[in-house]
């Protein structure tokens, strides 16, 4: 792990704890230790005839304790769910709350702190049947010390009428801070460009906003080498209606392969693509 700081008090003991879903329906227990700790809680207390099944990885994160993004950055550790040996699924989808950037060092981290809530899309081989679900995760928890982390976390849904489970509001509620489309942040992207030589180019995003002004807006920038560019340049126009933001990039990958753009303003985000030709 490339870090100034985290690789000089690496902790190298492994928590690891098996969660059963005996204890109540549509939820697992907690599993961790006084740092972090994460838990698997679904939509549902039965199988519905749909062939997807929405759930939920949980993680919280004691105070001064964070967890890392799924583009952790240049000293994060990033998170892994093998979904194998379930029974009844036949793949995954994981969707990704809106960062907040760490600076350690000059080492520029995207991490959750407190916690966090990651939608899953469960794929069922065969809807209306029941479904065992063992999910094997490892991940990271950090503060001034960064710890390797495993968890098991199994549940079992039998098939049913899919009722609506305790853990419901929950699962609503996480996916509206999945970031989606410009125009539902309530911007538009004006136009994206790079200038400069392809070793070292600078990536040029323009916006406006069709509501409340910008304020300090930052933009994730992934696809352009490892880890995470440094927080761009913003430069607020019109009383804050449009901002240009400029990130200096270590290069740009293969043409035909975008860099995925994610801006996030207070309470506001949005992920979109720039087209690199």
């Amino acid at each position: 792990m490339a870090l100034a700081r985290f690789t000089a008090v690496l902790v190298l003991s492994v928590g690891f704890i098996t969660s059963t879903g005996s204890a109540r329906a549509a939820a697992t227990d907690w599993v961790g230790d006084r740092r972090a700790a994460v838990r698997l809680i679904t939509a549902t207390d039965n199988i519905p005839v749909e062939s997807t099944l929405e759930a939920r990885l949980e993680f919280r994160f004691a105070k001064g304790w964070h967890g890392y993004w799924r583009t952790p950055g240049n000293a994060g550790i990033p998170l892994a769910v093998d979904w194998s040996a379930s029974e009844n699924i036949s793949g995954e989808e994981i969707s990704w709350p809106a960062p907040h950037r760490l600076v350690i060092d000059e080492l520029q981290n995207s991490v959750y702190e407190n916690g966090v809530v990651l939608p899953v899309k469960l794929f069922l081989k065969q809807a209306h049947t029941s479904v065992w679900i063992k999910a094997s995760i490892t991940y990271a928890a950090c503060s001034d010390v960064c710890v390797p982390l495993e968890a098991e976390l199994t549940l079992a849904l039998p098939s049913g009428a899919g009722s609506t489970s305790a853990q419901s509001g929950l699962i609503s509620s996480a996916q509206k801070q999945v970031p989606g489309s410009p125009d539902a942040a309530g911007f538009e992207v004006i136009g994206i460009r790079f200038t400069g030589p392809s070793s070292g180019p600078t990536l040029v995003v323009d916006l406006r906003s069709r509501s409340e002004a910008f304020v300090e807006p930052d933009l994730f920038v992934e696809g352009a080498g490892n880890g995470i560019p440094p927080a761009p340049k913003v430069e607020l126009q019109d009383g804050g209606k449009t901002a240009r933001l400029t990130v200096r990039l270590a290069g740009l990958p293969p043409a035909g392969r975008p860099l995925t753009l994610t801006l996030i303003d207070e309470n506001r985000a949005a992920e979109f693509k720039a087209p690199v030709d």
